[in-house]
């Protein structure tokens, strides 16, 4: 297998510095807006967080794309807690190279570029040390303090951020299909390359379809898809022990979201009830009809992420259903993210075993976080080197690389994409 892409450092070096677009002579990058239209679902204290409601999202594409545009594309989603996409630049590089197509990096809430000052590496380490004070609470570190405390104080706002990303990724498909997006061609087709927390978003898309969009869809889960059982999320680079424990309690409550704002979830740029698929105002007379299309509306993703997470009956037979759709690809060294129960949870989709490193860092390192962050610490000092360059493919990983960019590409596209 070759023409796979290990070590993008002129990419890195282009997306780090920014500009739109920019290529580096093999692809080119493009920073397209998107405004959400979800920023209701959220609790009212995160709702006029700019950087959430606005935002640019990030499509590696290759320079040598026919003019007029691609009829597939590839979109991405990340990792819980993620603040930069380096260590998906190779992945992105690589699929837009073999396919010849754009891969679409797109954030969830309050993730990448949809994070404010509020999540400055002084202010995470500010908020760290204040939580490492806590007794008993281990695995704060400059890099999950803010996403901790989130969410120590509300949960529920994994679930709220998690059905905006949810409604955010349709309306980005609908753009795409509808000739509305750079680079694709009316009636281009989305696939989806789901990692972690990504993976299961992409799976409840599939599962819920909240319009209809997704009824032949693909989609491969990259360290995803166990059910809550078989999730630790306990980690330096993901969330400390206390927010962790938190959340794992709220989920297993399974009573979420608890306080799921009505009509006024779906608004306009003025706080004005909108029809729930166009954004078109609508008057008092509608607001019931609003409100009941509200609810259905969003209880279908949170329905479907209580079967996945507690592998309901639901689950069991849709799965018969979505098996020839779903590619699973696992890690048996996982240690956030089950590989076992992954497996089991949604049997009978396929499945790819991969050797990988670590959970945060499958194609980097292999060596166990420590599980203290302390700058004086060989362990803290050996991460931070080990990790440093995450944008790169380590040497003993590209083998397991080349298999996993050749058979999710042979998955998601079993057609090769066309040229216009």
């Amino acid at each position: 297998m070759s023409g796979n892409v290990y070590e993008p450092d002129e990419l890195n070096r282009l997306y780090r510095k920014g500009g739109d677009p920019v290529d580096d002579g093999r692809f080119r990058l493009r920073r397209p807006r998107f405004e959400s239209r979800w920023t209701g679902l959220l609790l009212p204290e995160d709702r006029d967080i700019e950087e959430n409601r606005g935002f640019s999202y990030l499509m590696v594409e290759p320079v040598d794309l026919p003019v007029a545009g691609a009829g597939e594309v590839l979109v991405i989603f990340h990792g819980l807690n993620e603040g930069s996409y380096a260590r998906m630049l190779p992945w992105a590089g690589s699929f837009a190279q073999r396919l010849g197509i754009p891969v679409i990096l797109f954030p969830l809430s309050f993730h990448v570029g949809r994070r404010s000052d509020l999540w400055s590496v002084q202010e995470q380490t500010r908020i760290a040390a204040r939580r490492a004070a806590t007794t008993g609470n281990g695995r704060t570190s400059p890099f999950n303090g803010r996403i901790s405390e989130r969410l120590d104080r509300a949960p529920e706002r994994y679930c709220l951020g998690g059905l905006q990303s949810c409604f955010d990724a349709a309306d980005l498909v609908a753009r795409i299909e509808a000739g509305d997006h750079a680079s694709c061609r009316t009636g281009a087709r989305a696939r989806f390359l789901g990692y972690s927390a990504g993976g299961y978003l992409a799976l409840v898309l599939l599962l819920a379809d909240p319009f209809g969009q997704f009824s032949d869809a693909r989609a491969a889960l990259f360290a995803s898809g166990a059910p809550l059982a078989g999730i630790r999320p306990e980690s330096l680079f993901i969330m400390d022990d206390s927010a962790a424990k938190g959340l794992s309690a709220y989920l297993r409550d399974g009573s979420f979201p608890a306080g799921l704002p009505a009509r006024d979830a779906v608004d306009d740029r003025h706080g004005n009830p909108v029809d729930d698929r166009h954004g078109i105002p609508v008057d008092e007379r509608h607001s019931q009809l609003v409100d009941s299309r509200h609810r259905q509306l969003v209880d279908a993703p949170l329905r479907w992420l209580k079967e996945v997470l507690f592998h309901g009956d639901a689950l069991e037979a849709r799965m018969n259903d979505l098996q020839d759709r779903l590619l699973l690809v696992v890690n048996p060294a996982d240690r956030v993210i089950s590989a076992e129960q992954a497996e089991r949870n949604l049997r009978p989709a396929p499945v790819l075993r991969l050797d990988l490193g670590v959970h945060e860092f499958p194609f980097t390192t292999g060596e166990p976080l420590p599980d203290r962050y302390d700058r004086r610490a060989t362990e803290t000092r050996s991460m931070i080197r080990n990790v440093r360059n995450a944008h790169r493919i380590g040497p003993e990983y590209r083998s397991a690389f080349d298999r996993f960019a050749h058979d999710v590409s042979a998955f998601l596209f079993p057609c090769p994409p066309k040229p216009a």
